[in-house]
């Protein structure tokens, strides 16, 4: 059924791109798509892209993987979306190929959290990409590890050079990237 509708927006819009992977036994493991408007946004704002999986909310059961960019008012922009059956290194690459495939070019930087998955996709399909980790996960994930009350002193003496670590760093590494106020 949302093949059909995918294929039916190709045949009316020119710039629309989409492609779809099935399984042995037909079932949709993976949905990817981007219309004119999407493209014109990547052409424009696609230096920096962010993607992140969600749950899996929609009616399909299936992990939404939105790319998404700044434009030049710090708003988001879409880029392009997917669905995609697993959160495995073959699936995002299967999608990242199906991104490259519609865009022609990598973007310069791809930013995500820290699944390990989505990294080694984008080491192996996007190989001149820089690939930096969302800040905001990283300080999600200190303070579901702290207690409230020590991370808001850590936050109080803690500031961060960057809005970006690294995806190759460590945890370990990441005490390099902070600085104590004096």
């Amino acid at each position: 059924m949302v093949i059909n509708r995918m294929t039916d927006k190709k045949q009316y819009l020119a710039d629309y791109s989409f492609e779809y992977s099935v399984d042995d036994g037909k079932r949709l493991t993976g949905l990817f798509w981007a219309d004119g408007l999407c493209k014109l946004n990547y052409m424009e704002f696609g230096d920096v892209i962010s993607f992140d999986a969600t749950f899996k909310t929609n009616r399909y059961k299936m992990v939404f993987v939105p790319f998404t960019g700044i434009d030049n008012h710090c708003r988001n922009v879409t880029v392009s979306a997917g669905l995609l059956a697993s959160e495995s290194i073959e699936s995002y690459k299967w999608l990242l190929n199906s991104f490259l495939r519609s865009f022609g070019r990598q973007p310069n930087v791809v930013v995500t959290d820290q699944d390990p998955a989505m990294k080694q996709a984008i080491e192996e399909v996007f190989p001149i990409s820089r690939h930096r980790l969302c800040m905001w996960h990283i300080m999600k994930k200190v303070a579901d590890k702290y207690s409230m009350q020590y991370f808001c002193v850590l936050l109080d003496e803690i500031h961060v050079d960057s809005g970006f670590l690294p995806a190759r760093a460590n945890v370990g590494s990441y005490e390099n990237n902070f600085k104590i106020r004096e």
